[in-house]
């Protein structure tokens, strides 16, 4: 089969595709021919050596697929050939075939194609993951989302809406923040208006928000520590800004305040339950249009430096998808 592996972590000029043997499956996992992957942030820096843990070599990229079950172990009761999933994968998914654990995979209704099904892992379920079960929110909260005009912000737009959440978003310029509105924030911010802890006081009462969600770090969440109500919770899922903030302790202690990494690959390998059952929900919601996740870009396997590229330019308001095999 084809894969676009690395055989260093040295930036994309390691990555190349090549021929390599389909993987077996393991007792508890299914093989997986891909008709389409996600690509993020987390891929091109683990690329780089730029995200800890590093992989193993060789090095496949891709953490969300979705496509047709072509084997299943000996000990898979729930998955049969021929059925249609989507999965987190523990690497490997720009690749013809890969191996998931059938406990983190989810089925796919005939509607749904394989690209809109291969954008909801990492975004949505991690968003999902994030918000309910490591910040335990509760509908009526308000969530504070930064980085909004970006994929993994605009999807926590819509996972805390969809659990019932006031959300605040966060962009930059009129255009990031008009999807915001669209995909329900119901106050948008724009982070170069004037100081952020100013507008969401006018926006709360002075009562700050509950939760504040982070994929950006830098400015933008030493800002944002200083909205925080008392006992609230702040999400850190990433550094898309490019700098790791500065942690103010006093701010977080005169809050009561606690702060949560979410990094959503170790997240699934600790609780593979949990992250099925997230994957479920936000494939069930899409399916119902309770959510509405977007294609930014689509690119073939072939084009795949292109889709790096682009990701590393981080203009994408929705998903990064490469196509694979046979379209779902």
């Amino acid at each position: 089969m084809k894969a676009l592996i690395a055989q260093r972590l040295s930036g994309l000029d390691a990555l190349v595709a090549d021929e390599v043997p389909a993987p077996t499956p393991g007792p508890n996992e299914v093989l997986i021919g891909v008709g389409a992957a996600g690509l993020h942030l987390a891929d091109v820096a683990a690329l780089s050596a730029e995200r800890h843990p590093l992989p193993d070599l060789p090095f496949v990229p891709g953490l969300e697929v979705a496509g047709l079950v072509a084997a299943v172990g000996a000990e898979v009761s729930s998955l049969k050939p021929g059925d249609r999933v989507a999965a987190f994968v523990d690497w490997g998914g720009l690749a013809e075939g890969v191996v998931a654990s059938a406990d983190l995979c989810a089925l796919i209704p005939d509607g749904m194609g394989f690209p809109a099904a291969a954008s909801l892992p990492v975004a949505y379920g991690g968003a999902l993951l994030a918000l309910r079960e490591r910040a335990r929110l509760v509908s009526g909260e308000t969530v504070l989302v930064l980085g909004a005009g970006g994929n993994a912000g605009l999807a926590a737009v819509e996972i805390a809406k969809t659990l019932g959440a006031r959300v605040i978003a966060v962009a930059s310029g009129e255009t990031r923040g008009s999807e915001a509105s669209e995909r329900g924030a119901d106050d948008v911010i724009d982070s170069s208006s004037r100081p952020l802890s100013e507008s969401v006081s006018a926006l709360t009462g002075s009562a700050g928000v509950d939760v504040i969600f982070d994929p950006v770090g830098g400015d933008a969440f030493e800002m944002a520590l200083l909205t925080l109500a008392n006992g609230g919770r702040v999400i850190s899922s990433g550094f898309a800004g490019g700098r790791i903030p500065r942690i103010n302790m006093s701010a977080l202690y005169a809050r009561d305040a606690e702060l949560i990494s979410a990094n959503t690959p170790l997240t699934v390998k600790a609780a593979p339950v949990l992250a099925q059952r997230a994957l479920a929900d936000t494939i069930a919601w899409a399916a119902g249009d309770q959510i509405n996740p977007r294609i930014a870009a689509q690119f073939t396997l072939a084009d795949v430096k292109a889709a790096f590229n682009y990701v590393k330019g981080r203009r994408n308001t929705g998903s990064v998808i490469v196509t694979i095999g046979k379209e779902g």
